[in-house]
């Protein structure tokens, strides 16, 4: 009895031995959006005279939102399509077969049973076998490993060219480099190139599409690293800032950026500040300017006559800076002007830097105008569109230097089609600053953009002759465009708006040019600081659409701009997104 059972067991251990494990795989491949791929399911394990079956039952899922299911194709001639039941829908494709005769058919090794046809969208989709089944002529299970695969997007590197200008900084003897992700933050690795104007470059392969953080470095160590403004940097884990960039779709040249600034190094400018004393007594320590460029030093900046009673002195500043001001006869604040609110804020004298020598215009000691000047004033009526916005109870107001910022003091008029009205009178010739206000707090200030603000907001140079203001939306530079709407429309240039929009992961821009040209387009943050450059470079005719990853963006409101160049002259375009 022992000796028949020990004859059993020997018999049984050598048939399962003789049994078949099969694999049964899908691929990985790679596409370019648009592409029609094909996933062959593989068979291997069998003997090369093949291995009986059945039946067979593959369920493999997908990721709808990367590929598109169109159907099975190109069957193994063994088993006839016809006797193939198949679906594909809401990320499962599923095939059955059963030999019609319920016995089975030799299946030789490495058979490709059939193919998936898909069309490829766009990003990476794993394919997973959710079931893999094969039966022998017993309809009894055959052992069956699965081989996943997956469906990526072709790895593409494009040439991009860096530039920084280090004309503000005394540069170390070790040069500039550039440090980032693409090559795990060496400082001495990716050394930069001097070339004219200060400006320092050089040209990486990075891989299309992938965010990359970088900084420029002064010499070839950690102490050398650039500190990224927040308005165009993002966070990193040590609470510092980095540039970053979505690597485009095509070779990129970027514009080149001011170390430790956003946007290019600002020019020095020299500042003529000058006042008319005819109506004051000289003190013996003479007049002097003070204010935020000089940290109100009373003393630092003398001003010498100019022949008569006008008093004058230069200072050299960087454009775009701004600044709050006030003369004083003599070396202290008790002996500085008294600044009428008509032309004061923050009870100062205030001005912007431009991107050119400037002579102020020589104002009386104390006025808003030249001595002798008898002051006239004009009715300025303000226009604002609320149709995006919308309004609270408390109404729509308008607050700014000449009503000393008071938020719910001004209420606006309504009068009809979202639009809404006020009329002050202001003095002629004063520079004032406003912005209009959703309710009757500071909570409710419109964000000025930068392409219309100076020091966050709106300024008006008042006119001789009373004057109706163009109409503007809330927080925009120009009338309403409803999301969506209508394109931005030029002979030479269309701009789209972007879709989806509001966005919050990838957006894409669409653009039309109708002749040969230079092109940059651009995205900002809502303060203006510069958050990438999607294209600068030369241009052709044509439609063109440039993908925009928003991931690394915070929640809120963004413009894009495009300037094209051309031998008729320079066009510009703006467009606002949002991002949630």
């Amino acid at each position: 009895m022992k000796r028949s059972l020990l004859l059993f067991l020997l018999l049984l251990t050598f048939f399962a031995s003789q049994g078949q494990t099969l694999t049964v795989t899908v691929p990985t491949v790679t596409a370019v959006p648009g592409q029609v791929v094909y996933i062959p399911v593989k068979l291997t394990g069998a003997s090369s005279a093949g291995v009986p079956i059945g039946s067979a039952n593959l369920q493999i899922t997908y990721d709808t939102a990367v590929l598109h299911y169109d159907t099975l194709t190109n069957f193994y001639t063994g088993t006839p399509q016809n006797q193939w039941y198949f679906s594909g829908h809401n990320g499962l494709v599923s095939a059955n077969w059963l030999e019609p005769g319920l016995g089975t058919i030799t299946v030789p090794d490495n058979t490709v049973l059939y193919e998936i046809k898909f069309t490829y969208k766009g990003g990476t989709s794993p394919l997973n076998f959710f079931v893999n089944e094969f039966t022998d002529a017993n309809y009894d299970l055959i052992p069956t490993t699965p081989v996943n695969g997956m469906v990526s997007p072709v790895i593409i590197y494009r040439q991009v060219t860096f530039k920084v200008d280090m004309s503000k900084e005394n540069i170390t003897s070790s040069g500039v480099h550039l440090a980032g992700s693409f090559n795990n933050w060496s400082y001495n690795q990716t050394a930069m190139t001097l070339t004219p104007n200060s400006i320092y470059e050089v040209t990486v392969s990075l891989q299309e599409n992938v965010a990359c953080q970088y900084r420029f470095v002064n010499g070839n160590a950690i102490t050398g690293l650039e500190t990224v403004p927040a308005a165009c940097g993002v966070l990193n884990g040590s609470g510092q800032y980095d540039r970053q960039i979505i690597v485009p779709n095509l070779d990129t040249v970027f514009t080149a950026v001011c170390f430790n600034m956003c946007s290019h190094c600002p020019a020095s400018v020299e500042v003529t500040f000058r006042v008319d004393m005819q109506n004051e007594t000289i003190s013996p320590d003479g007049v002097h300017v003070s204010g935020t460029f000089n940290n109100w030093n009373y003393a630092q900046n003398l001003m010498t006559s100019t022949g008569g009673t006008i008093f004058s002195t230069s200072v050299t500043m960087d454009e775009g800076t701004y600044m709050e001001f006030h003369y004083a006869n003599g070396l202290s604040a008790q002996q500085a002007e008294t600044v009428p609110a008509a032309c004061a804020l923050n009870g100062k004298r205030y001005f912007t830097v431009p991107d050119h020598d400037t002579v102020m215009t020589a104002y009386c000691f104390g006025s808003c105008s030249a001595c002798g000047i008898v002051e006239h004033y004009s009715h300025v009526t303000f226009l604002v569109d609320m149709k995006i916005k919308g309004v609270t109870p408390e109404g729509v107001h308008i607050a700014g230097t000449f009503q000393g910022w008071n938020p719910g003091s001004m209420e606006m008029l309504h009068i009809g089609d979202s639009i809404y009205s006020f009329t002050d009178s202001l003095l002629v010739g004063s520079s004032v600053q406003y912005k209009f206000v959703r309710g009757n707090s500071a909570a409710g200030y419109e964000t000025v953009p930068f392409a219309c603000a100076s020091n966050g907001n709106r300024t008006l140079l008042v006119p001789m002759n009373d004057t109706i203001l163009k109409r503007v939306c809330f927080s925009e530079c120009d009338t309403c465009i409803i999301t969506g709407s209508d394109d931005l429309q030029h002979n030479d240039l269309a701009l789209h708006q972007n879709y989806p929009n509001p966005v919050s992961d990838i957006t894409h821009i669409g653009y039309q040019v109708n002749q040969n040209g230079f092109l940059k387009l651009s995205i900002f943050n809502v303060m203006g600081g510069l958050v990438s450059v999607l294209f600068d470079g030369a241009c052709l005719p044509g439609s063109y659409t440039l993908p925009f990853s928003t991931k690394s963006l915070i929640t809120g409101i963004y413009y894009y701009q495009m300037i094209l160049t051309t031998k008729s002259g320079v066009i510009v375009q703006t467009r606002k997104m949002i991002v949630q």
